[in-house]
């Protein structure tokens, strides 16, 4: 019998099995008796969300709800590798940069009213806040905090404000959707086209 979440099932199959976990001590952390784990484990019983909690909870996974759109943008993040130079210093580092940024948008808008490009500047910033960043991510998002501290947001500066959020937008995307891949042209004339 096929069930809605077998794909849901294997992957946590995969997880168990890749952590070395037994279906005995999976059964001790989640709850749930090791009979019951080794029939969703085959398919012989669709779990209930609960149990299903409970199980990834024990295996250190976390059941989120995305929204469709960012899915795309979820998925990038999660078939990234961490890079060598990617540690948790980097990581508290680049939490510190994006307060004291989201601080200074505040203070920005304080002074000078909103902007369009104040607003994606933020919107960038809370998004890079859960993103793991590398250093030269790190630096960039520290050069354009920098930039926007001595030019502030002020009418004088339009053109710098735009700049700084065109360059998060770029990480934000480089991010999201992972290192690029060979340039593919947006159309080909190819016979293997079926849908032309």
């Amino acid at each position: 019998m096929r069930y809605k979440s077998e794909d849901l099932i294997r992957e946590i199959k995969d997880r168990r099995v890749e952590a070395g976990v037994s279906q005995r001590s999976l059964s001790a952390r989640a709850g749930l008796t090791q009979g019951h784990i080794s029939q969703i484990e085959t398919g012989a019983l669709e779990p209930g969300l609960s149990s299903f909690i409970d199980i990834a909870r024990a295996l250190d996974l976390e059941l989120m709800l995305v929204p469709k759109k960012l899915l795309p943008a979820v998925q990038g993040i999660l078939r990234q590798k961490p890079a060598e130079d990617f540690s948790l210093e980097t990581a508290q580092a680049a939490l510190r940069e994006i307060n004291r940024g989201e601080r200074l948008i505040f203070k920005q808008k304080s002074l000078y009213g909103s902007s369009v490009d104040l607003d994606r500047i933020a919107e960038y910033l809370r998004f890079l806040r859960h993103a793991p960043l590398r250093k030269a991510d790190l630096q960039i998002v520290s050069k354009a905090m920098e930039t926007l501290r001595r030019h502030q947001a002020s009418p004088q500066s339009k053109v710098i404000v735009a700049n700084i959020a065109a360059e998060l937008q770029h990480l934000r995307n480089r991010v999201a959707h992972g290192p690029s891949e060979t340039p593919r042209s947006a159309y080909a004339l190819d016979n293997k086209d079926d849908d032309a």
